[in-house]
C-alpha cells in the first residue's frame, strides 16, 4: 500500500460533527484511555474499544473485545476491511471514514505545522513556544495602535460610565426603599 495514502476519520455524536482527524499512521487506537488517537470520554465506550491498521491491502478495523461492541456499516464486526466512505458506529459515536492521497508531498513543511496537520497533540517546552511567538512577531509585526480622539463631554466634567450611573441608581433605589420603610415602621409603632 502507498505511503501516501491517509486516513482522514469524521466524528460525530448523534449525528453532530464534533471534530476531523487525519492520521498517516499504521496504528489508531480508539476508546476511553486517555492515550488513545481518538478518545472518546463515554461510558459505552471500552477503554481500549477499537483498533484501525493499515495493512498491505489497505485499512481493517479491529474490535478489541468491547462491551457494546462495533459496527461497520451498521453490521456487527470483529475484523473488517474498511473502504472510503464507510461508517463505524461505536456507541452513540459515528465515524466516517475517507482514505485520501497525502497532497503535501515531499515539500510538507516540518515540526509542529505538520504534526497538527496530522491531528496529533504537539507539545512545547516553554522555550519553543517563545520562539514560535517571536518568530510569529517578526513574520507579521503588529502596526502601533491610531490615537484615539478624546472623549467628547462637558468641558471641565469628566465623562461618568454607564456603569457607574447604574450602580449609583441602584443604591439610591436601596437607600430609598430602606428610608420608606423605616419610616412607615416608626409611624405603625
Amino acid at each position: 500500500m502507498s505511503e501516501s495514502r491517509l486516513l482522514k476519520i469524521r466524528l460525530s455524536l448523534k449525528g453532530r460533527p464534533i471534530r476531523t482527524y487525519v492520521f498517516n499512521q499504521d496504528c489508531v487506537l480508539i476508546g476511553r484511555n486517555p492515550e488513545a488517537d481518538i478518545q472518546l470520554d463515554n461510558p459505552g465506550i471500552s477503554r481500549d474499544h477499537l483498533k484501525i491498521v493499515r495493512t498491505a491491502g489497505g485499512y481493517v478495523a479491529e474490535d478489541q473485545n468491547s462491551s457494546n461492541g462495533t459496527f461497520v456499516n451498521d453490521a456487527a464486526i470483529q475484523k473488517q476491511h474498511l473502504r472510503s466512505e464507510d461508517v463505524i458506529r461505536i456507541g452513540k459515536f459515528s465515524l466516517w471514514l475517507n482514505l485520501e492521497d497525502d497532497r503535501r508531498g515531499t515539500t510538507a513543511a516540518s515540526g509542529p505545522v505538520a504534526t497538527a496537520a496530522m491531528g496529533a497533540t504537539t507539545v512545547l517546552s516553554t522555550i519553543e513556544l517563545q520562539k514560535m511567538i517571536q518568530a510569529a512577531h517578526e513574520a507579521e509585526p503588529i502596526p502601533p495602535p491610531e490615537a484615539q480622539p478624546a472623549p467628547v463631554g462637558k468641558p471641565g466634567r469628566p465623562r461618568r460610565s454607564w456603569a457607574l450611573v447604574a450602580i449609583n441608581l441602584l443604591l439610591a433605589l436601596v437607600l430609598g426603599t430602606g428610608i420608606g420603610m423605616g419610616t412607615l415602621w416608626l409611624m405603625n409603632r
